[in-house]
């Protein structure tokens, strides 16, 4: 499809606004992109395998930001992103035929259930404790399939899923969790844009635009959030994910 000079615009300054926000506060990036992206007609499919195109390129910039000077739990990340690949696969037919609707009522209730949990647990995430025995730290693989299956579906979430399951089994704080999801979810990404654009799901107008925005997005993000520290990124996702879950619950 052949975007205008405004469409060119709105996707180039939509996918800096959606990465920025994804990235600090770890809602993703899906919850502003799919709802401009749809607005101006381009199809779901495209949509989605645009915006695991992006992942490729803004993930590993915005890993770094958040664990540089930390320590990277290289074997947790390939065996939970291993895992995960199992799961984007199986999710691969929902996501060519749920109604873009159903997608919004489903994760704005899944939001509002995460913004509600981080409310009432004040502390969670805020302090990295990487104390827990290594039987503990096995609980959190189960989780890996439904996550991978939930990222293709549309991921909106997943970050701050992970950020609290690596809390509980790793010790985790929200830095190293959103460090370690973007570094899980680069294979996933780059598994299912493959899949989706050997099927045709693909623009390259779109697919460019959205490329730049999104790692000029994800830099200042990621940056921003590293330094503001996990009070912050807590209190934006409780903030942006009250907001964008009632508007996907509701429609408005």
């Amino acid at each position: 499809m052949e975007l205008d000079a405004l469409g060119m615009v709105a996707v180039f300054f939509t996918a800096i606004a959606a990465t920025v926000l994804g990235t600090m506060s770890g809602g993703g990036l899906e919850i502003i992109m799919y709802p401009v992206f749809i607005s101006l007609g381009i199809p779901i499919p495209i949509i989605i395998s645009t915006a695991f195109t992006t992942n490729v390129f803004w993930t590993m910039p915005a890993a770094y930001n958040y664990l540089k000077g930390r320590k990277v739990d290289w074997m947790f990340v390939l065996l939970f992103s291993g895992i995960g690949l199992i799961g984007c696969y199986l999710g691969i037919a929902a996501i060519l035929t749920v109604q873009p609707r159903i997608y919004q009522i489903c994760i704005g209730v899944i939001i509002l259930l995460f913004v509600v949990y981080l409310y009432f647990n004040k502390d969670i995430g805020l302090q990295e404790k990487r104390e827990y025995s290594k039987s503990r730290g096995i609980y959190a693989y189960p989780f890996a399939l439904v996550m991978g299956f939930y990222e293709l579906i549309l991921g909106v979430g997943n970050a701050i899923a992970l950020s609290i399951l690596t809390f509980y089994t790793r010790g985790f704080d929200f830095i190293d969790g959103l460090g370690h999801y973007y570094l899980i979810v680069l294979p996933w990404s780059i598994f299912s844009a493959a899949f989706l654009i050997s099927k045709g799901y693909f623009d390259i107008q779109l697919a460019i635009l959205a490329i730049l925005g999104s790692m000029v997005g994800a830099y200042i993000g990621s940056r921003y959030a590293r330094y503001k520290g996990n009070k912050f990124i807590k209190t934006l996702f409780v903030i942006v994910g009250g907001i964008l879950g009632l508007k996907l619950l509701l429609g408005f």
